[in-house]
């Protein structure tokens, strides 16, 4: 009979044993957020071509009332000119210097992507911890309170025999 008594306070024990109070734990959430820019910018822009000159220079004469060329002095093309054609008809002197219409003009996109992560990790934190002597409280409370079951256990049998018991 007391064996039978002795086994169910030990099972009655490893069970309270098991299921003993357990403070939690610090939960830890974490979250991650992803921010992806575009950035496209347009650029344009004029390239400027810089200034040319020709030059012609000539000595005149009048012959029999009409102007011709005596001798030519001087003719230079430019950097992107070309010598001036000059022509003499009717006491009348004609240069042509042509250059032809240069605008270069260019445009173009360019674009930036900017990766951002940005890592936010939420603690919780518990402020009320036990103490050590708190924690001594507790388990002196639950042996008192196997002991106690015990004693009543014990006083109950005693006092009634259940037959399934013997």
């Amino acid at each position: 009979m007391t064996q039978k008594l002795n086994r169910i306070v030990f099972l009655f024990f490893s069970i309270l044993v098991l299921v003993s109070c357990k403070s939690p734990k610090p939960v830890l959430s974490e979250e991650k957020t992803k921010i992806i820019t575009l950035k496209e910018t347009v650029h344009d822009t004029v390239f400027k071509i810089q200034k040319d000159s020709s030059s012609f220079k000539a000595l005149l004469e009048c012959q029999n009332g009409k102007v011709v060329f005596k001798n030519v002095i001087q003719a230079e093309p430019g950097r992107t000119l070309k010598s001036p054609k000059v022509r003499l008809d009717n006491n009348k002197l004609t240069i042509d210097c042509e250059l032809k219409e240069q605008e270069l003009y260019a445009r173009w996109k360019s674009q930036q992507i900017k990766e951002t992560e940005v890592q936010t990790i939420r603690t919780t934190k518990f402020v009320n911890h036990l103490t050590s002597w708190q924690k001594l409280q507790i388990w002196l409370g639950r042996l008192l309170f196997i002991v106690v079951l015990f004693l009543v256990i014990r006083f109950v049998y005693k006092i009634y025999k259940p037959l399934w018991f013997q």
